[in-house]
C-alpha cells in the first residue's frame, strides 16, 4: 500500500477544494515531525494552522494565506 499525502485549499465555509497538491515527496517523517505525531499514524485528514504554515513553506514552497482559505493535510492510499 502506497500513502499520498497531499494539501488541499478550501475556501472559509466552503466545502468543495479549491486545489489539491500533491506533496508526498515531502515525506511522511516530516509531516509526521509537523504534527507532532508518528509517521506510520498519519491517515486521515489533519488542519494545517498558523503554527504549521512556515514549516509547511520550507518544505512545500506553498504559501497559507490563512486569512482567505483554509488548508489540510490529506492522505490517500492506494
Amino acid at each position: 500500500m502506497t500513502v499520498y499525502f497531499l494539501v488541499t485549499c478550501y475556501p472559509k465555509d466552503g466545502d468543495q477544494p479549491l486545489s489539491s497538491t500533491d506533496v508526498t515527496a515531502v515525506g511522511a517523517e516530516a509531516w509526521g515531525e509537523l504534527l507532532g505525531m508518528a509517521p506510520e499514524l498519519l491517515a486521515d485528514v489533519y488542519p494545517l494552522t498558523p503554527e504549521h504554515a512556515e514549516r509547511v513553506q520550507d518544505l512545500t514552497g506553498i504559501a497559507l494565506d490563512l486569512e482567505k482559505y483554509e488548508y489540510f493535510l490529506e492522505t490517500e492510499a492506494d
